[in-house]
């Protein structure tokens, strides 16, 4: 049993239909980028003004991981009793274009830590870089435990999009009936 899941929140087959968030996030002074994995040195103004997309429908996820990562409050306070402390967390408010409803369940949410724990010796990828950093294509990643040292929660450093959590993280959302995420093992990871 592997120590570390990648962390995925895929629609269910029971609802492909989700309600997404339209366009692209709005650019925040100070903010490069929500995904590289390092502390926000500015403060950062809130709430965050986002809308639903109008053209979707269906139920919410827990967790959107495009342009802005958005975890849904709930799935914050599991990850938080589960011991995970690295998270920069920010209020959003998600106003629904057709009703004028404003949604205030989600915080947009910076995982902080970035670390180089792919053996790329054992895993297949393909890099865009030398070294292999940010941006590397996975078809099957092996973690290094001894890299990853215990860590509840990070980014990958040879791929900034992969959100990777420990087995006891992984066990304890679970209990809590697992809020429609997956936990890929790293071996079955395409990233």
């Amino acid at each position: 049993m592997s120590d570390y899941y990648m962390l995925e929140c895929y629609a269910s087959p029971e609802q492909w239909e989700y309600t997404s968030v339209d366009g692209p996030p709005p650019s925040i002074e100070g903010v490069e980028s929500w995904i590289s994995g390092r502390p926000f040195g500015v403060k950062v103004r809130e709430p965050i003004e986002l809308s639903w997309d109008p053209d979707t429908r269906g139920s919410r996820k827990y967790l959107y991981d495009a342009g802005i990562p958005l975890y849904h409050r709930a799935l914050c306070a599991a990850l938080n009793d589960a011991g995970v402390d690295n998270l920069q967390t920010y209020r959003t408010s998600i106003v629904d274009p057709r009703s004028g409803e404003i949604c205030r369940d989600y915080l947009a949410v910076n995982v902080v830590g970035l670390v180089a724990a792919a053996d790329l010796g054992k895993s297949v990828y393909r890099a865009h870089s030398d070294p292999p950093l940010v941006d590397s294509d996975f078809d099957s990643l092996v973690i290094d435990p001894a890299r990853a040292s215990g860590l509840l929660m990070f980014r990958l450093a040879e791929c900034v999009s992969g959100v990777v959590v420990h087995r006891r993280v992984k066990e304890a959302l679970e209990a809590r009936g697992g809020f429609g995420l997956t936990f890929v093992p790293p071996q079955e990871w395409i990233g």
